[in-house]
């Protein structure tokens, strides 16, 4: 399976640079197409990409394990819901934070099912949109697209799967909304990572020590892609540092990667 050993980098995340702004005859059916959705974060519901029943129960769990929040709910319009705040039970103090300024800012966030999507690899954002009320209040909307069927297909032990999975992705994505970046060097893991790493050292899981992943080409239009995980030794351990890896195959011609950045990534140009 990896016996061309040809590494190669996958690029990582690269933030969206087109916010096309709806205004003039495009207010009124923005302020139509949103009329029910206010700032937050929300699960689609009505469109191609609204997110199964199983795929929202997937996401609720995991948001719930990583924030310690057992209370965190989507509603039926697919609004999300953190409920009380004062029954927590564990979790991070760092994801929780990150759902309550995603709940607070002034966006929207929209999350997706592609799940089995050529184009997105774990999770991808796009700022899609502006949407501009009739009042000329001006209100980013984000597209937080998850492929589900990645989480399942991916070989990895236990710890990494608990350290990346579907509530990791989300809060990632959701780092982009607040305008962190990603790596551009393979030395560093990125803002956005840097941060999912402080709620994975928060957790006791494996930290991500690998923006960029190493890849094989084993057909043309098959490529393994490796990523490295690292869990520190307890203090005080003359220990050394626990690697760990996660292994996933993309079924695109390797030159796709050229301006794509990361397992996942924001386009630039998004049409839905």
């Amino acid at each position: 399976m990896f016996k061309t050993k040809k590494k190669l980098l996958v690029c990582s995340l690269v933030f969206a640079g087109s916010y096309p702004i709806l205004s003039g005859s495009s207010v009124l059916a923005a302020t139509i197409l949103e009329s029910q959705r206010t700032r937050g974060v929300w699960c689609e519901r009505k469109s191609d990409y609204a997110i199964t029943s199983a795929h929202e129960v997937l996401l609720t769990q995991s948001l719930r394990r990583v924030t310690g929040n057992g209370n965190l709910y989507f509603a039926s319009n697919g609004s999300l819901n953190l409920g009380d705040l004062r029954a927590i039970a564990g979790g991070s103090m760092q994801a929780r934070s990150i759902m309550i300024t995603a709940l607070r800012l002034d966006a929207i966030f929209i999350i997706e099912d592609h799940s089995g999507s050529a184009s997105v690899n774990f999770g991808q954002a796009s700022q899609a949109e502006v949407y501009v009320d009739q009042d000329g209040e001006v209100t980013p909307v984000w597209r937080l697209r998850l492929d589900f069927d990645d989480f399942q297909r991916m070989q990895a032990p236990a710890k990494v799967r608990a350290t990346f999975d579907e509530g990791f992705t989300l809060l990632h994505e959701l780092l982009h909304g607040f305008g962190y970046k990603d790596a551009i060097s393979e030395r560093e893991v990125g803002e956005c990572e840097e941060i999912v790493n402080r709620i994975r050292r928060e957790l006791d899981l494996p930290l991500r020590d690998q923006y960029f992943g190493e890849t094989w080409r084993i057909t043309d239009k098959l490529t393994s892609v490796r990523l490295r995980f690292r869990s520190q030794p307890p203090p005080g351990s003359a220990a050394r540092a626990e690697s760990h890896y996660l292994f996933f195959l993309v079924a695109e011609p390797v030159e796709c990667f050229a301006n794509t950045r990361g397992v996942t990534r924001v386009q630039k140009n998004s049409r839905n």
